[in-house]
């Protein structure tokens, strides 16, 4: 990329001088099968969104077996703990996510084929969660302390309608953070730099329901909502920002010869537009309202069909240039370990909840080989899986700055 030759006067390579951090780059490399067990571990631990707190005890004793300082648990079951600067830096938030998108009942038990291991939510985002023990270990191990706060956070509650809650409960609460910086992405150079905003409803029609032969002439619930999708799906949206609607789950409904009392859709609005997402989100009501009407007058009846429409997820979108400082950092740190860095723009992140507030902020890749993610089928080949977390130990020590070596990059707030 063109903006990278640009470079920032002290470049993070000056860091691979210091003998303390290629001790720490070479230990994640030799920690990498104790890594991999840990991960295993946490594999065969169910974690789906608001239901985290399983996972959370094992993090808080990970951290306190590294010897990190100030380890918490908070009220929604974030894992937090620090390894405390020399004072002069900003603090750097490293987060990765504890829960997954499968429900309690999934069968977690991990299976090996030749070096490739299957387990549903192996990597998404259980394998980032590992990645943070063998970088807080190898700068505890070789005493290193970074200019500012380094804060090692499992967060809750970044998939589906967990809505962000983990990082949003942080950033109401926790005001200290200089930058953030997720583990979430497939492609270990990766860079989400954009947040993609979201808006979720859940839209339930009802009535009063009874008989299809015998009550025919009532209006429909279902019916209704139907009139309702294909206004959706006739909804005219812009290339550029990118926008994108979705009806992704509908329910209702008691028998074939029954005209249901009540049924329900779910819709995703998605945008890296905040005008985007709510000119959407006025549509949908629109749709809604239109959709009643026109059922309601095609029988007039005394019974009528009513709708209600709930947020359930609220994502905000957000933007920052991708020649800025967190951006750049992260890019020379996957350069100097031979990782073809890339800027990706294609997610909704933990990371929208910071660039929302105009925090520097971004998610980076996990190391490893993967695929399937979001599957019962997804697997992850531990291949050259140490990249990852040397590169995230790099790109920290270029956020916050290191004594004697490199002075900190981000500003404090």
């Amino acid at each position: 990329m063109d903006f990278i030759k640009e470079r920032i006067l002290e470049n993070v390579q000056v860091l691979l001088k210091n003998e303390k951090v290629l001790k720490a780059i070479e230990f994640i490399k030799e920690d990498d099968d104790r890594t991999l067990k840990e991960h295993l571990e946490l594999c065969e631990i169910p974690a789906p969104s608001h239901d985290e707190e399983r996972r959370a005890i094992y993090v808080k004793n990970k951290f306190e077996e590294i010897g990190l300082d100030d380890i918490k648990i908070d009220e929604v079951w974030n894992v937090m703990g620090t390894i405390p600067g020399t004072g002069n830096g900003p603090v750097i938030m490293l987060a990765a996510h504890t829960d997954t998108v499968f429900p309690i009942e999934t069968d977690l038990k991990v299976r090996k084929e030749g070096n490739v291991y299957y387990c549903p939510g192996i990597n998404d985002d259980t394998r980032a969660v590992a990645e943070l023990f063998t970088i807080a270990r190898a700068m505890k191990t070789f005493g290193i302390k970074a200019q500012g706060d380094i804060v090692f956070c499992a967060n809750v509650c970044e998939e589906g309608l967990g809505d962000l809650k983990g990082v949003k409960h942080i950033f109401e609460y926790q005001n200290s953070i200089d930058a953030f910086v997720s583990i979430d992405n497939p492609v270990t150079g990766g860079i989400v730099y954009t947040a993609t905003g979201s808006h979720r409803y859940q839209v339930t029609f009802s009535g009063c329901g009874g008989h299809s032969f015998a009550d025919f002439g009532l209006p429909n619930p279902i019916h209704a909502m139907g009139r309702a999708i294909n206004m959706i799906a006739q909804f005219q949206v812009p290339k550029i920002p990118k926008t994108t609607f979705n009806v992704g789950i509908v329910e209702g409904g008691t028998s074939v010869n029954t005209i249901s009392a009540s049924c329900s859709m779910l819709v995703d609005i998605r945008s890296d537009s905040s005008e985007e997402l709510n000119r959407l989100s006025l549509e949908l009501k629109k749709a809604v309202d239109l959709a009643v009407q026109e059922e309601n007058k095609r029988w007039e009846s005394s019974e009528n069909v009513a709708a209600e429409i709930i947020m359930k997820g609220n994502r905000p979108a957000g933007t920052q240039p991708k020649d800025c400082t967190i951006v750049k950092t992260a890019w020379e740190a996957a350069e100097l370990l031979g990782i073809e860095p890339e800027l990706r723009d294609e997610s909704s992140t933990d990371a929208n909840i910071p660039i929302s507030m105009g925090i520097p902020a971004i998610t980076v890749g996990r190391g490893g080989k993967e695929g399937k993610v979001h599957t019962i089928h997804e697997w992850f080949e531990p291949a050259d899986a140490f990249l990852g977390p040397q590169k995230d130990l790099l790109l920290i020590l270029g956020l916050a700055g290191l004594d004697g070596c490199l002075e900190h990059r981000i500003k404090k707030l």
